[in-house]
């Protein structure tokens, strides 16, 4: 009998790998036949899962927004105005050794994103999805009187812009941005937004 093969699952598998690669060789020392090597399969395998290297670089960047968004779905609950802002960004800050990676793969994905229009796009559309979530949890905060009217669109532009700097400075410098001082930053720019309204 023909062994039952779960083919989303060997993407998952295949996508994990592309992530230790990225993280621990860079992007241009990754190629097929060394994913294939990585992740145990023939070179030709990969051709049923993924048409080349591109598909497979852009899926790990999808993976690194779909990682971060089911975090967030999964700590969000009831959660709305500061609190959810507060669980939002603390997925997207590299506080963690999770986050860290998806960090890594991130900045280093970011010069492909410069020069391949899907990979623009997938950049674009996560970027977009955090920005409306931290509009609409800043006008939340708004309309429940924790926050005095603010230019809730400018703050989420300044707070995005913040949280992809974190997420360089972490990778490149990881020992000048620890957890904590990721956390102060975070605050102090919401006490900055708390007394500019």
């Amino acid at each position: 009998m023909p062994k039952v093969v779960d083919h989303d699952e060997r993407r998952r598998e295949i996508i994990a790998v592309v992530w230790r690669l990225i993280a621990t060789r860079g992007i241009s020392a990754v190629s097929m036949r060394m994913i294939a090597e990585e992740a145990g399969y023939a070179n030709g395998v990969l051709g049923y899962y993924f048409a080349n290297k591109d598909e497979v670089i852009r899926r790990a960047y999808e993976h690194v927004s779909l990682a971060t968004n089911d975090r967030v779905a999964r700590l969000m609950g009831d959660a709305r105005g500061l609190d959810a802002l507060r669980i939002l960004c603390g997925e997207i800050m590299p506080r963690t050794e999770e986050a860290l990676l998806e960090a890594r793969i991130a900045t280093t994905l970011w010069e492909h994103a410069m020069y391949d229009p899907v990979m623009k796009q997938v950049n674009a559309e996560s970027w977009q999805t955090w920005r409306t979530q931290m509009v609409g949890f800043l006008d939340q905060a708004v309309s429940d009187g924790e926050l005095a009217s603010a230019d809730t669109a400018l703050a989420a532009d300044t707070l995005l812009t913040l949280l992809m700097g974190m997420q360089v400075m972490a990778v490149l410098a990881p020992e000048s941005l620890p957890p904590a001082r990721q956390d102060e930053m975070f605050e102090r720019w919401l006490e900055e937004l708390r007394t500019a309204g």
